[in-house]
């Protein structure tokens, strides 16, 4: 797979496409996030004949930065790629920090994406009734994240990224994500925390495609209380507790609830395919 390119008015936005197919997949990568993709979704992709499209949102990777105020303003840059990404339809989905883009796109193009699927996604923490079911210490993370220069984060993640490395494989997919996360200094990474707990310029709860949550009960990077009490924001969803996680390490929960409920979104493309 190699890179392409969508050069707009005021920058440009890159993205890898994997698959083919009637059916389009628009997926938003998490914070630690890249357009590369895993050998095993890219298989079960390509065995679903579905097309999927990854982007590197504002900041990351080979994107420029854009300028972008709240997150409603990823809408102005995605109306932009509509007719170049050939797009008529498709299923959003976001995960991790990728929900976030995945409800703006949903809210602000109501008429090509006809469904939402949310893995082990950030919820809308602007919101009291959702931010109290982090803990103290994620909420006092959140608030610093309001008041914080964005060069600041920018070095915390570095700092951060950093010692990650040390702990990841040398496989060339996870090289590549490290090294589109690093881009920009960083200024994708931060910038996103910062519009997460700010106002996202939308109303959420306006959302009318069936929205399915997938999560894991023992996420420690985003409660289970949050993603039940989305299901509360929400007009139109569904909570599906992933089952059969390795619950002894809670620093991976999160990540292999995120590939099991991708894998089994795409599972149930294929056999609904079968079905045609």
């Amino acid at each position: 797979m190699s890179k392409q390119f969508i050069v707009l008015k005021d920058g440009k936005i890159a993205y890898q496409v994997y698959g083919q197919g009637q059916h389009t997949l628009l997926l938003f990568h998490g914070l630690l996030g890249s357009s590369w993709l895993g050998d095993e979704w890219i298989q079960a992709i390509e065995q679903a004949g579905v097309r999927c499209i990854v982007l590197e949102r504002p900041g990351y990777g080979d994107s420029s930065i854009f300028s972008i105020e709240c997150v409603a303003d990823w809408n102005i840059i995605f109306a932009q790629l509509i007719h170049a990404l050939n797009i008529q339809s498709a299923i959003a989905i976001g995960c991790s920090a990728g929900a976030v883009y995945a409800y703006a796109t949903a809210f602000a193009f109501p008429d090509i994406i006809t469904h939402v699927w949310v893995l082990d996604g950030v919820p809308a923490v602007f919101l009291e009734t959702v931010i109290r079911h982090y803990s103290h210490n994620d909420q006092a993370t959140y608030n610093r994240f309001l008041v914080s220069p964005i060069a600041e984060i920018q070095d915390d993640y570095a700092t951060w990224l950093e010692a990650f490395s040390e702990q990841q494989s040398d496989h060339p997919y996870m090289l590549n994500i490290l090294k589109d996360a690093r881009a920009n200094h960083h200024i994708g990474m931060a910038r996103e925390s910062q519009l997460q707990i700010r106002p996202w310029g939308f109303d959420i709860s306006a959302i009318q495609q069936p929205v399915t949550l997938w999560h894991a009960e023992h996420d420690a990077m985003v409660p289970y209380n949050a993603a039940q009490e989305m299901t509360q924001v929400l007009a139109n969803s569904t909570l599906i507790t992933a089952q059969d996680l390795d619950i002894s390490s809670e620093q991976t929960i999160h990540s292999e609830s995120i590939s099991q409920g991708f894998l089994h979104l795409v599972e149930q493309l294929q056999d609904y395919r079968g079905a045609d």
